[in-house]
């Protein structure tokens, strides 16, 4: 059945930013991505409707709840985890009013909703929506060391004009200084380059809490993310195999880069060809992905040291050892598995079509 989210006056300023957004419109956002029909704000609110006015915003502004509708009252400086609204609906919840009646709701990084009335109560609002965007799916260092930094940086850039994309760009020139600079080879030119292929890593994730934040998450956002990563690692590969080749002249370290980034193009390939089939740039929804990141038994132990987070800043640490050389045979063994694990995949969903 349809539902509309009722927005009431509360004693905060619904107009006031949080985290990139007004309250209210905040709140309509939240409404929207769990599939209401519309807003409905109260006579006291009536002068808030500008606020709508945005492009991100699709739903429409109604003065009355419609006959037959049901309804999610709350106040309209509150600020709610963003999953709060769909899972009252998915409880079956009819209508329910916020204010009178909390809905227990305790999913991974939640908090209840609140109301933001002071500054203390902004402050907290902004670390409990930064905190939420964290991902069970996180491997070992970004839930240990990166996100606590790409957090921090996200909490300054959605204060300013950039976009998520515009941000993926920038990370993606990051990434390929690293590149550049490993391949010129030598011990601070590697280490250099390992420096900011890790610092491409961390602020990644900047891009995507930005989108998630602000709600101006795109398929062109998912494929620049994806691509972005993909062209830092190979360029880092082929970068640091050419450097430790052309410093010390042994001719495994290119034989090494050279499998590494042919493997993973065509890995890289044919995983996008999937994500194009089904309408996504995310690799997440990549099967082989989601197996890896939602493995069982050894591979819930193991498969984080597979994830980019993790061998990303495992190359950091030999790039201070002096032992990036060893790392790079190590990628070279991890791109075959890779693309003999991805071409598994590949078989196992071509007969699944022919089954159909």
């Amino acid at each position: 059945m349809s539902w509309v989210l009722v927005l009431e006056a509360d004693p905060g300023d619904p107009a006031r930013k949080v985290a990139g957004l007004p309250l209210a419109l905040r709140l309509g956002m939240d409404a929207q991505a769990a599939g209401a029909s519309g807003v409905v704000l109260s006579a006291q609110l009536a002068h808030l409707e500008p606020l709508f006015a945005d492009p991100r915003f699709k739903l429409p502004i109604l003065d009355t709840v419609p006959e037959g509708n049901q309804q999610i009252v709350i106040g309209a400086s509150s600020v709610v985890h963003r999953g709060l609204f769909r899972a009252i609906r998915e409880a079956g919840v009819a209508s329910i009013d916020l204010r009178e009646e909390p809905f227990e709701h305790d999913p991974a990084w939640g908090f209840t909703a609140f109301t933001v009335v002071d500054a203390a109560t902004h402050r907290r609002a902004e670390r409990a929506l930064f905190r939420a965007l964290r991902k069970p799916q996180d491997g070992w260092t970004s839930r240990y060391l990166n996100r606590y930094i790409s957090l921090f940086f996200s909490r300054w850039l959605v204060k300013t004009p950039l976009r998520p994309n515009q941000v993926s760009v920038g990370i993606l020139g990051i990434g390929i200084a690293g590149a550049v600079i490993a391949a010129r080879g030598g011990y601070w030119d590697l280490l250099i380059g390992a420096f900011l292929f890790q610092a491409q890593s961390v602020l990644d994730g900047c891009d995507g809490e930005m989108s998630r934040i602000t709600y101006r998450g795109s398929l062109m956002g998912e494929w620049l993310d994806t691509v972005g990563d993909d062209l830092t690692n190979y360029g880092f590969f082929a970068g640091s195999a050419w450097g430790l080749y052309s410093s010390s002249g042994h001719f495994v370290y290119l034989v090494a880069g050279v499998v590494t980034v042919v493997c993973g193009l065509i890995a890289s390939g044919l995983e996008y060809r999937y994500l194009y089939r089904i309408g996504s740039g995310d690799l997440l929804k990549y099967p082989l992905s989601q197996s890896t990141s939602s493995g069982e038994g050894l591979m819930a132990y193991i498969g984080p040291l597979f994830k980019r987070d993790t061998f990303v800043f495992l190359t950091l640490l030999a790039a201070i050892a002096g032992q990036v050389g060893p790392m790079l045979v190590v990628f070279c063994l991890g791109a075959v598995g890779i693309l003999i694990s991805v071409l598994s995949t590949e078989l196992r969903l071509a007969r699944e079509r022919s089954r159909r």
